[in-house]
């Protein structure tokens, strides 16, 4: 029996052994899917597991690299006896996650399509982003965080509710080759201190209220409450950048401190619209997210460049079936 025949009776039996109700999609969906049928992610999952080196490397093929990757094309120890437990992808690699999100979509022809859709607290407060202006407005704060001294492999903390200012900030300091740490805008001043005073970080980047439906929840006060915890424990930050998230809180209204406070609109708008892209390795990091701290203290996890590049969107394409006119 072939594998990919072989893999397609095996996941046919798991399916058959459970008591569930399928649903099948249409002849018009399966066939315009990336996955048309059962028998085909057989032949996908075969591949993957007989050959992943090549499986993969097809894959990363479709992004642009500025430095191909070695052989092999993965490494891994998993068996603490042989040594220090590690894995690595496309070593030897140089690309950019910005780079492939942005300007290879607009070289692509995509420039004047829309990248990102907003949608605010109220009814008609909405906006968009092109992949053009997105990417001018991502160089813009990446030359900023150039300007106060932020470079490859310095962390920076983000601490932003699901504005478009979120995703540009994690792509612009993609763009630059630091590192950025996301802490969910829901998250108290003790869990932002902790993440500050384990990684260090060169800059935090903050809005000053956002609204949640009748609520307002005034987060530049929580980072206020996490800097002063965390210089009391010897950790001080010299920049808190601060989007004026007017809709929710008028800038007159905000707590400031001076000389570490800064406006993102009295400064960001005012840098050039290009950047120069800082190409890193496949290996180096790409952001800190920590663990929840259930089992104790959030441990930092970091997630490297290439192999979270490659894996994300091809879970994103075959999961989610996407399709360019697509809109998530």
């Amino acid at each position: 029996m072939a594998p990919s025949t072989k893999n397609s009776v095996i996941l046919g039996e798991a399916l058959a052994s459970e008591e569930v109700n399928l649903v099948f999609p249409t002849e018009d969906f399966s066939r315009q899917a990336h996955v048309s049928s059962i028998q085909k992610y057989g032949e996908k999952y075969g591949r993957s597991v007989e050959d992943p080196a090549g499986f993969w490397s097809d894959i990363a093929s479709e992004f642009y690299w500025k430095q191909k990757w070695g052989q092999p094309v993965y490494t891994e120890n998993l068996d603490i006896r042989k040594g220090k437990i590690n894995i690595e992808w496309f070593k030897g690699g140089k690309t950019n996650i910005c780079y492939n999100c942005l300007d290879r979509n607009i070289k692509g022809g995509n420039g004047d399509k829309i990248a990102i859709y907003w949608e605010g607290n109220e009814p008609g407060h909405d906006a968009s982003l092109t992949y053009n202006q997105l990417l001018a407005r991502v160089c813009q704060l990446a030359n900023y965080l150039k300007d106060i001294g932020v470079g490859k492999g310095d962390p920076v903390i983000i601490y932003l509710p699901m504005l478009m200012e979120l995703p540009i900030a994690m792509l612009a300091c993609a763009r630059i080759g630091a590192i950025h740490s996301v802490v969910f805008a829901g998250f108290s001043a003790e869990s932002i201190a902790q993440r500050i005073m384990d990684c260090k970080p060169k800059v935090v980047i903050t809005c000053n209220a956002v609204r949640r439906g009748p609520k307002t929840i005034f987060l530049k006060d929580i980072v206020d409450a996490a800097l002063i915890e965390s210089a009391q424990n010897g950790i001080n930050i010299d920049v808190c950048l601060t989007f004026e998230n007017e809709s929710a809180l008028k800038k007159e209204m905000t707590k400031w401190v001076e000389g570490r406070d800064i406006w993102w609109q009295d400064v960001v708008p005012k840098y050039p619209v290009t950047c120069e892209v800082e190409w890193v390795d496949a290996e180096d990091p790409l952001f800190l997210l920590y663990t929840s701290g259930s089992t104790g203290k959030p441990k930092g996890v970091f997630h490297t460049t290439g192999g979270y590049m490659v894996y994300t969107a091809t879970t994103f394409k075959y999961a989610f079936d996407y399709k360019p006119k697509d809109i998530y």
